[in-house]
């Protein structure tokens, strides 16, 4: 699985020859030090070639979003998800922790539907049980013998198995470029993973999710919200067990370090991260500063 030579010299040679064929290819394309589709600013920072991105959208555009986003129908989180099922049969998935088997009942699956709700709208299973009108000891229970990890993680498989298979979704991409990122919630209660932050204004977790280029989020993982998020990038990347042939990872500037790019290597993948104030970091040099600034001329602000 390691791509390059096995010498290491030779192998680091090689990787010289790629950078150094790279930048004149970038300083041949844009000119001015357009590299790798970036360029820096008046003061030195690397920003998109297109800016914030919703510049040059079109007012025509714009107004055909809204008039598409219009037209959509309407559809309760229920139907949508029995519709789901239909399609995917993702309940089968969640089997009961003592393993034995059950005749999946229409009132079961209602009641593991009905907990997946509480759960994901954060609205807890006494007001879901105050909403939909089933008692709260049967949503406790089914909580507590059928939705487990194990078992949210095959249903979220199955459901971007599904998704991947749409014509639709090869629109997107082809499932080859992935990106992930850590999001903080706020908790309640006693938990082993939050913690209290003042920016925040109290105790909160992260959820550190992978999200495919097709808009399909493969990979959750709860983590310390104030651990780095460079630790966990390969977690989901490399145990991905769905169909997507991930090949390429981005992530911002928490999931970077010089250890990932060596572990994607070494894997035979690829990181390509964006990372915050790029003019102003160097990554790694290789050869004396007076050479390194030589090479790098093209790089020098606009």
């Amino acid at each position: 699985m390691v791509t390059g030579g096995d010498d290491a010299a030779a192998r680091q040679g090689d990787r010289r020859r790629r950078l150094r064929c790279g930048m004149r290819a970038g300083d041949g394309q844009g000119g001015r030090g357009d590299v790798l589709g970036e360029r820096r600013g008046r003061r030195g920072r690397m920003t998109d070639g297109e800016g914030p991105g919703q510049a040059n959208v079109p007012a025509e555009a714009k107004e055909l979003k809204a008039e598409l986003a219009g037209m959509l129908p309407f559809a309760p989180i229920a139907s949508l998800l029995i519709e789901l099922d239909v399609r995917t049969h993702f309940l089968d998935c969640f089997t009961h922790a003592g393993g034995r088997k059950q005749a999946r009942s229409a009132d079961l699956k209602r009641n593991i539907l009905s907990v997946l709700i509480a759960n994901a709208t954060n609205l807890g299973l006494a007001r879901m049980a105050e909403a939909c009108g089933i008692p709260y000891d049967v949503l406790r229970w089914t909580q507590e013998w059928y939705v487990r990890e194990e078992t949210l993680r095959e249903a979220n498989t199955c459901i971007v198995n599904h998704h991947h298979g749409l014509d639709l979704s090869k629109v997107f991409g082809g499932g080859t470029m992935s990106s992930s990122d850590g999001q903080r919630f706020p908790v309640r209660g006693k938990s082993t993973t939050a913690r209290d932050m003042t920016i925040h204004g109290g105790q909160v977790l992260s959820s550190y999710t992978h999200v495919s280029d097709q808009h399909s989020t493969f990979g959750t993982k709860i983590i310390v919200p104030n651990a780095r998020e460079a630790h966990f990038v390969l977690d989901d990347f490399l145990g991905n067990a769905t169909d997507l042939p991930l090949f390429e990872h981005a992530t911002d500037t928490h999931g970077v370090t010089l250890i990932n790019f060596a572990l994607f290597d070494l894997v035979g993948k690829l990181l390509s991260p964006r990372i915050r104030d790029l003019g102003k970091i160097t990554l790694i040099r290789d050869e004396t500063p007076t050479d390194t600034v030589s090479a790098t001329r093209t790089l020098a602000p606009c």
